[in-house]
């Protein structure tokens, strides 16, 4: 009874105090704008609400809040619903509501108004579809140090259907190789779609991978793998620059490749400044003013004669002239090369697992094996056209010796023996595929196994290389000096290019 009592008596008094203010003429505040205060201009997926409330504040003439005006929030644009559609301002003028976009991708707009609608405010959002792919923006095929982290955290894009950016989406970043750290593992994409990893810190040496994936969905392209190697603190560095970015597959297997040559050069070699227009190293390689430690390798991927035939080429580009006499010899040893592959093979090397193998062979010949050799004066009896009927062969004693203990005593022709057949670019610049077979360096790569002997590694340290016979892999020819004959295996015509040889500037 009493509550109801004093219901009672305080309606009465806010009657009272009504009829007081009217009696005295005073009239409330008059609604003359609505300032926008948040969540105009926001991005986000069809039918999903977007993160910030559209809140308004309410003011009179003077620029002072309203308390007490009810508003009407209703999209005109694109569709979507507002929760709550109706609001009354708060003692600082504000009302807000949530915006949940259209299903159909595209712009929005909604109004806010007064009940009335004498006074009105617009604005403005993007809806955009549900995460279909993802891929690779930026930060991939970067070295540091180990335990540091790379200069450009690595990013990804997230796209819809339509190939249009989707903000809001968090996608995740974890280490999968290397066993390095993240910082800010976890990130929502911005208006761009864009991701970024925080930091990302390399771990042990070698080769680093790391993988992105979007949360809660299976969109294509993921994971989106980056990797990453470490920079000696010594010893021999090969740096891979790519004249347009890799896909996550090429990055990789060129990382292993650098990764296993510079396990077998161990020697650093003096820093060579260059200074060379675009065009010096081949068509559409880049003009170059750094100095270089120890070799630069430019790479590139582009269409050479279709599908099938030239799989790739490589070669060295300019050479250290310690001397300073122009001419080549043993201890003046590559400091840039190319790499350029043939985008119509790609599909076919990565679907067979020889995209691996290949890179590591053709990195092999910008450090010099096949395609110094004569300038070197470590080939002999090469093959006079058309590459058939001599007996061409290496004479660096450390290949000889290392081909000798892999069991090559039993060979009774010269050695080590260099592929006579092929034509240029394939015989002279390989190891006899009939005597050594399945190793690395012969013009063929196998559907299996291609080891990186001893004798490739010796060959090397006959050219004036440092190296580990050691960190070779295991390779013994046998009694019939073949190892699995009948592996099949594909051919690499064509391979070493010849480029003219050019002086590097000063050695340091």
């Amino acid at each position: 009874m009493s509550i109801s009592l004093g219901s009672s008596l305080s309606r009465g008094l806010a009657y009272g105090v009504a009829a007081l203010v009217l009696a005295c003429g005073t009239e409330p505040p008059r609604l003359a704008s609505l300032e926008i205060i948040s969540g105009n201009g926001q991005t986000g997926i069809a039918g999903s609400a977007l993160p910030v409330p559209l809140q308004v504040k309410a003011e009179d003439e003077n620029g002072s809040p309203i308390e007490g005006v009810r508003l009407r929030f209703e999209a005109t644009a694109g569709g979507g619903q507002l929760r709550p559609a109706e609001v009354a301002t708060d003692r600082e003028g504000r009302a807000e509501a949530e915006f949940i976009l259209g299903s159909v991708p595209g712009s929005q707009e909604v109004t806010i108004s007064s009940v009335s609608g004498e006074v009105a405010a617009r604005l403005t959002a993007t809806a955009t579809g549900v995460p279909a792919s993802v891929r690779l923006f930026g930060g991939n095929s970067q070295s540091a140090r180990a335990g540091l982290a790379v200069a450009t955290p690595p990013a990804v894009v997230v796209l819809d259907a339509a190939g249009r950016p989707v903000p809001g989406v968090t996608v995740s970043f974890g280490v999968t190789e290397g066993g390095g750290s993240l910082i800010g593992t976890s990130t929502p994409t911005d208006v761009d779609g864009i991701a970024r990893v925080g930091q990302w810190r390399l771990g042990v040496s070698g080769v680093n991978t790391m993988d992105a994936v979007v949360d809660g969905a299976a969109v294509a392209g993921e994971p989106v793998t980056f990797v990453a190697t470490t920079t000696p603190p010594a010893g021999y560095d090969v740096v891979v620059r790519f004249t347009e970015p890799p896909t996550p597959a090429e990055a990789l297997a060129f990382a292993r490749a650098e990764v296993r040559w510079e396990q077998i050069i161990t020697g650093d070699l003096p820093d060579g400044s260059i200074d060379v227009p675009a065009g010096t190293c081949g068509s559409g390689t880049p003009a170059l003013n750094e100095a270089v430690d120890d070799v630069l390798i430019l790479a590139a991927f582009h269409s050479v004669d279709g599908a099938g035939n030239v799989l790739a080429q490589a070669g060295p580009c300019l050479f250290r002239d310690a001397n300073g006499d122009g001419g080549y010899q043993v201890g003046e040893l590559p400091g840039v090369g190319i790499m350029q592959f043939d985008a119509d093979d790609l599909d076919y090397l990565v679907q067979n697992d020889l995209l691996g193998p290949v890179v590591l062979h053709e990195m092999g010949h910008v450090l010099g094996i096949g395609s110094l050799w004569s300038d070197m004066g470590l080939l002999a009896d090469p093959s006079p056209p058309p590459q058939s009927g001599s007996d061409p062969h290496f004479t660096g004693s450390a290949a000889v010796a290392a081909f000798d203990a892999a069991g090559g005593t039993a060979y009774l022709g010269a050695r080590v023996p260099v592929e006579n057949r092929g034509g240029p670019g394939t015989a002279d610049v390989h190891w006899r595929e009939s005597v050594l077979g399945e190793e690395l360096m012969t013009g063929f790569i196998d559907l299996g196994p291609n080891p990186l002997s001893a004798i490739s590694a010796a060959s090397l340290a006959d050219q004036g290389y440092e190296v580990d016979q050691a960190r070779a892999d295991p390779y013994t020819m046998g009694s019939t000096l073949r190892l699995n004959s009948s592996r099949p295996s594909v051919p690499l015509p064509a391979d070493v290019l010849r480029l003219p040889l050019r002086r590097m500037g000063s050695i340091k």
